[in-house]
């Protein structure tokens, strides 16, 4: 199975079909659909079951013009995912990395005003939370390295409208604007044209059956989002990670007669969006998820280097153990991170919200670290072949063993009161609540 992954003709087609064929595939376009068209043709030729599409509702978005003016000089911006329209003048105020020890002492200034954070430190949606909630009127994110483009992603609230615009800007435009406004409080005029329309996003879903295994048991779910940004192709994120789930499951359907438990291959849309086409898939199917004994999601696997793996939910350290025996064996480069850091930022969390067992892959560093995810840099040029080859790999000869002997697998999943209190302590309450998902 291994030597067919590494000499697969098969995997960097598909990765050129995402790329070049449907460009960005953002939710709700028609680059998005013919995408789905084209994974369930896939998946249906490699011999999967039950491939099919499910739709789920969206707040459609589609990009215009916008651009900042600042002490009389035009500076260039780009609208973030899910803003509204706009054209509003206000103080700006820089709020450093736009973390709560940034926005504390600052809370008088910002009511009323444009702010202003860096793109490091805490996830982009936490910092639009933190402005929102001090009042302001804009919001715009600057990016985190010299050199680099502007950087989008989503400010949408969990599939709900952002409530205030906000912008993406460069390293340079963010250093620009602080200079200026450093000695006093100026005006910034910030435009911003957006579309906003009702629309549907599709997911992809397949099962690879166990062999002689009874309909409806227990199953392993693998996943990943194929929906990226308007503005790029969304290679490595993340083309790369479907190209790998899909390598993968053509690989095992090779095997399928060593699976004593289903695996279900699922392709989710809206991630770019806030999660959305998995949550809606969880929320839909809430009665089977005490069927998902854990679930595999690949998210950004194209770069070089070695694999990370971040695991969440109810007695994963046999899990853990089981991972650290793959790479013990030399195959793998792999670090793991278990149930101290949440990452709320990818379709696994969608699942485990309620409770399922779940994982979320990475790779690497990016080979352009200028150019990388959430910019329209994030081309199929930018892909390390050798280190999505790896991912694959290592999530197919994963899923096998899984499939095989489960015992490794978490004896049940997290309660909720359990759930509740690794989110609280990890600090993502307030943020859950704001969008909505604090359903628990």
């Amino acid at each position: 199975m291994l030597g067919d992954i590494w000499t697969s003709t098969v995997l960097w087609p598909t990765m050129r079909a995402l790329c070049d064929d449907f460009g960005g595939r953002f939710v709700g376009s028609a680059d998005e659909r013919n995408a789905a068209a084209y994974l369930v043709r896939t998946l249906k030729s490699y011999g999967l079951s039950n491939v099919h599409t499910e739709a789920f509702p969206i707040h459609g978005w589609q990009r215009g013009a916008a651009g900042i003016t600042a002490a009389g000089h035009e500076l260039d911006c780009i609208g973030l995912p899910g803003t509204p329209s706009c054209d509003v003048a206000a103080p700006l105020v820089f709020v450093g990395n736009g973390e709560p020890v940034d926005f504390e002492p600052l809370a008088s200034k910002l009511k009323g005003a444009i702010a202003l954070v860096r793109g490091v430190g805490s996830h982009r949606l936490e910092k639009y939370f933190r402005a929102v909630n001090a009042g302001c009127v804009g919001f715009i994110f600057g990016g985190a390295e010299a050199g680099a483009l502007p950087p989008t992603g989503s400010i949408e609230f969990g599939g709900m409208p952002a409530p205030i615009p906000g912008v993406g800007v460069s390293y340079e435009t963010a250093a620009r604007l602080q200079r200026v406004g450093a000695d006093a409080a100026i005006m910034v005029r910030m435009r911003v044209k957006a579309k906003l329309f009702d629309a549907n996003g599709l997911n992809v879903i397949a099962d690879i059956p166990a062999v002689g295994a009874s309909e409806g048991g227990p199953y392993i779910m693998v996943c990943a989002h194929y929906d990226g940004h308007d503005i790029a192709q969304g290679a490595v994120d993340n083309a790369s990670g479907v190209a790998a789930v899909i390598e993968a499951a053509r690989a095992l359907m090779q095997v399928r007669e060593h699976l004593n438990i289903g695996i279900r291959v699922a392709l989710w849309s809206g991630e770019e969006m806030g999660m959305i086409g998995s949550a809606a898939y969880a929320e839909a199917h809430k009665d089977e998820l005490r069927d998902v004994r854990f679930v595999f999601n690949c998210d950004i696997v194209g770069n070089p280097g070695g694999i990370w793996l971040g695991i969440n939910g109810h007695d994963t350290d046999r899990l853990g153990a089981f991972f650290e025996s793959l790479a013990a064996e030399r195959v793998h480069d792999l670090r793991i991170t278990g149930n101290k850091v949440i990452v709320p930022y990818s379709d696994h969390f969608s699942f485990y919200m309620h409770g399922v067992p779940a994982l979320m892959m990475a790779n690497g560093e990016p080979k352009h670290p200028h150019a990388g995810p959430h910019t329209w840099g994030d081309t199929l040029d930018k892909v390390d072949v050798r280190g999505l080859r790896h991912s694959t790999a290592f999530t197919a000869r994963a899923l096998l063993h899984l499939a095989n002997d489960p015992t490794p697998l978490p004896t049940r999943h997290a309660r909720v009161a359990e759930v509740k209190k690794a989110l609280t302590e990890a600090g993502f309450k307030p943020l859950l609540q704001a969008q909505g998902r604090w359903v628990l």
